[in-house]
């Protein structure tokens, strides 16, 4: 079976993957440079930011991925030779006040700590963007994946009401199927009606600590992640402004003014990067993980808001699973 997924993200290279490990022949068609839009730009914590302020399908979604990240993640390090920085680090939540927390966790985590008001959960893992990119990257490659980027407005080939490959200004490739995977662009596409899918833009700092804090810290809509290499990001901002993915000086005051009353030796004279990227939002926040409700052949992987990567290999191991089961009953 030929598979055509649009978009090189976390969430397209992992659909990718998983496709080709099933038997079959997978391309991928970027518009840019694989893996340079929110999953580049990402904190990479492997946990929903909370949890229990989010309803059931969130939850399944991101419960799912975590079980399989830590075998997901060593997989790629082995196939691409190349450390995602998986590791497991703990969150901290601070002010998680009520029985809310408490009984979400003895629920789906079993192992927390009480102190105080805050909250320590030490199973919480992170990665490293874009190591992880590079190592999916490597792995697709390594697997047979055909990688086609730069090719500026990338769309499906719909022929008869059916999706039959993809089209751009220099070419198309023909396929079975295609799944769209193209994050906050993913509403953008021509040719296959509305896909509840919109950008919220998420404003993000590096700084080079002194000394790093033992956690990653949750705090009211904020959270530090300390790096191996002594880098500590901040984050990060939630802002509708459609697909303006620029930087502002409020937004770095801001997230510099919170993270000193947490850790007061990450002045403004450590930092030294800020950027933003472009989440996929979408209704509910609910990830679209599934056929497209009108076009045949068509399959959407999108719409995963802040928690693409948590959810990537579940998501990636149901669309692989769906589509070749489509294909084998259709035998």
């Amino acid at each position: 079976m030929r598979v055509a997924v649009i978009g090189a993200g976390v969430i397209g290279l992992s659909t990718a993957l998983a496709l080709r490990q099933r038997g079959c022949d997978v391309g991928v068609f970027e518009s840019g440079a694989a893996g340079r839009g929110s999953s580049w730009a990402g904190a990479g914590i492997l946990f929903p930011l909370l949890p229990w302020h989010y309803d059931a399908v969130v939850n399944d979604w991101c419960l799912r991925g975590i079980r399989l990240q830590a075998g997901w993640q060593q997989g790629l390090h082995e196939w691409s030779g190349i450390d995602p920085e998986y590791r497991v680090t703990g969150l901290r939540v601070i002010g998680a006040y009520g029985s809310g927390p408490a009984a979400w966790l003895r629920r789906h985590v079993q192992t927390f700590e009480r102190d105080g008001a805050d909250l320590l959960i030490p199973e919480v893992a992170q990665v490293r963007n874009p190591r992880l990119v590079d190592a999916l990257i490597s792995s697709c490659r390594a697997a047979g994946v055909a990688l086609h980027g730069a090719l500026g407005s990338v769309a499906p080939l719909v022929q008869a009401d059916a999706a039959t490959g993809v089209t751009w200004a220099a070419g198309h490739w023909q396929s079975d199927a295609v799944v769209m995977c193209a994050g906050a662009w993913s509403g953008q596409i021509e040719g296959v009606g509305p896909v509840p899918v919109f950008p919220v833009r998420g404003q993000m700092l590096a700084l080079r600590a002194p000394e790093l804090p033992p956690s990653m810290v949750y705090d009211d809509g904020r959270y530090l992640v300390p790096r191996r290499d002594g880098v500590v990001l901040l984050g990060s901002t939630l802002e509708q402004v459609g697909f303006d993915a620029g930087t502002t000086a409020s937004a770095a005051a801001e997230l510099l003014g919170w993270a000193q009353r947490i850790h007061p030796a990450l002045g403004p004279d450590r930092v030294i990067r800020h950027w933003a990227g472009l989440r996929p939002g979408s209704r509910l926040n609910h990830p679209l993980v599934g056929r497209h409700a009108t076009l045949a052949g068509l399959w959407l992987n999108t719409g995963h808001f802040r928690y693409g990567l948590t959810m990537a290999p579940a998501c990636a191991e149901a669309i692989a699973e769906s589509i070749c089961q489509t294909a084998g009953a259709g035998r």
